[in-house]
């Protein structure tokens, strides 16, 4: 607990400061030149997404083994961020080779010097944040969590204040406090960490653990927010981007709690499969992943209907051009809960090295949005629809992967909650807010019985929390 409580101080910061750039930049730009942010970065984050996340489990699961025996990272950081970077090359060179027969226009996300400093501050800023995730030095990561956003936060003022505000100098910004930070960081985390001396790398191991998940990693790309803030600004306007990207950033916020946790699961995961204690999953599931769960859907259920019941929160919060996209903001808003799901999973399967079930998830999560696409190309709305009943199909399959850790109670609600979410999704195409704030009154009673029957668990662990605020300002 004291370890999340270094994450979460940092992620709150961080969210703080997002919030008060995120509102910025939406209240002064405007819904079409918002949307080129959001198309930029999410070109940015896929390049460097298909660059780390498969690679990422694999340093951190060795990384702790290495911490283990040796007292410092080795070999696996260096080459994992050396692969990792070469990766990020390739895709850089795949953007170009669009670019000379014009099946891309790069001017639209920024130009090429701008892709190329958002890819390094991301890779760096990255390569820190995983490192200091394996040597579990959670009081550091926090602190790299928000210190970017510091500077981008100043930077955006400033340029607020003369008047230079606008899409490419707001990415621009992005991209140098990213790179400030990171680089900083790097130069003090290899020097207290890393050590070249440490040589444990197989490149036989590092293949069979990481290529399962390179391809979950293409498969998931394509049911991604980067992926769909970038196919909704080819298939629709860069006005719906920005609607998308705004759901999408909303939608990060209700993730980021979830994100003070899910650092810590992984090297204690793999320590608990080292010493074949399997308890400490099962617990796991029945005391975080299902009351976890109930608590999000509660929470999602009472932003949509605040939303619904006074529309104006919209416009006060982002402005006048986000109005029309309330219906989109709220349909990707709904898979938050999916997601709180899988990002509570994920660990789980990496830790018992179920990387190919993984992929199985993956693709069918991707398969099925990828057809909704094709068959409603026309409709945003059902586009949206689908991508949130994939993502329930990802957790579907990870749920059967893990199913000797979960009982058939837990195993039936979750469905429940499944088929609450998707029915509230449907009723949103009607556009009538009688009916939906209806449904949600519904889903409302069904997760405060179930919240009821936990209440125990709730308690406990506001305890833990309580407990855990104390030590720290101790």
């Amino acid at each position: 607990m004291k370890h999340i409580g270094h994450v979460a101080i940092g992620s709150v910061i961080q969210q703080v400061l997002s919030i008060a750039i995120f509102m910025i930049l939406t209240h002064h730009l405007g819904a079409t030149e918002y949307g080129m942010v959001a198309a930029a970065l999410a070109l940015a984050t896929s390049i460097y997404n298909f660059s780390s996340t498969w690679i990422t489990p694999s340093i951190v699961k060795t990384g702790v083994a290495q911490l283990l025996h040796y007292s410092k990272l080795g070999d696996i950081y260096i080459i994992g961020g050396l692969i990792s970077l070469s990766f990020i090359m390739l895709g850089l060179f795949l953007v170009f080779f669009l670019k000379s027969f014009k099946i891309i226009d790069i001017q639209i996300y920024g130009g090429t010097t701008l892709l190329i400093m958002l890819l390094l501050g991301l890779f760096f800023i990255g390569l820190v944040r995983i490192g200091l995730q394996a040597t579990q030095s959670f009081r550091e990561y926090g602190y790299f969590l928000w210190m970017d956003k510091i500077f981008l936060f100043a930077i955006v003022i400033i340029l607020f204040n003369y008047e230079q505000l606008n899409s490419q100098t707001a990415l621009y910004a992005n991209a140098a406090s990213m790179l400030l930070i990171a680089i900083l960081g790097l130069f003090y985390f290899c020097k207290k960490y890393v050590r070249l001396h440490v040589k444990t790398f197989s490149l036989s191991k590092f293949l069979k653990t990481t290529t399962p998940i390179f391809f979950a990693t293409i498969a998931l790309y394509f049911a991604s927010p980067p992926f769909v803030i970038l196919l909704v600004s080819n298939l629709f306007e860069l006005e719906q981007a920005g609607f998308v990207g705004v759901g999408f950033i909303i939608y990060g916020f209700f993730i980021q709690p979830i994100r003070w946790i899910t650092p810590t699961l992984l090297p204690k995961f793999t320590i608990a499969m080292e010493y074949g204690d399997k308890s400490v999953l099962c617990d796991y599931v029945n005391k975080v992943i299902f009351p976890f769960t109930v608590l999000y859907s509660i929470g999602i259920v009472a932003f949509i209907s605040i939303i619904l019941s006074m529309p104006i929160i919209i416009s006060y919060l982002i402005g006048d051009d986000f109005q029309p996209g309330i219906p989109v903001i709220i349909l990707i808003i709904n898979i938050v809960v999916a997601e709180v799901v899988h990002q509570l999973l994920i660990s789980m399967l990496y830790a018992r090295q179920q990387e190919k079930l993984i992929l199985i998830a993956t693709v069918a999560r991707s398969l099925f949005f990828i057809l909704m696409v094709l068959l409603f190309s026309n409709s945003l709305l059902l586009i949206l629809i689908g991508l949130l009943v994939g993502s329930w199909i990802n957790v579907a399959v990870e749920i059967w992967a893990l199913k000797d850790l979960f009982s058939w109670k837990i195993k039936m609600r979750m469905l429940i909650i499944f088929g609450l979410f998707t029915a509230l999704s449907f009723f949103i195409l009607i556009t009538n807010d009688e009916i939906v704030l209806s449904i949600c009154g519904f889903i409302f009673i069904i997760l405060g019985i179930m919240t009821f029957e936990n209440r125990a668990i709730f308690l406990d662990y506001i305890q833990q929390v309580g407990n855990s605020l104390h030590l720290l300002r101790k």
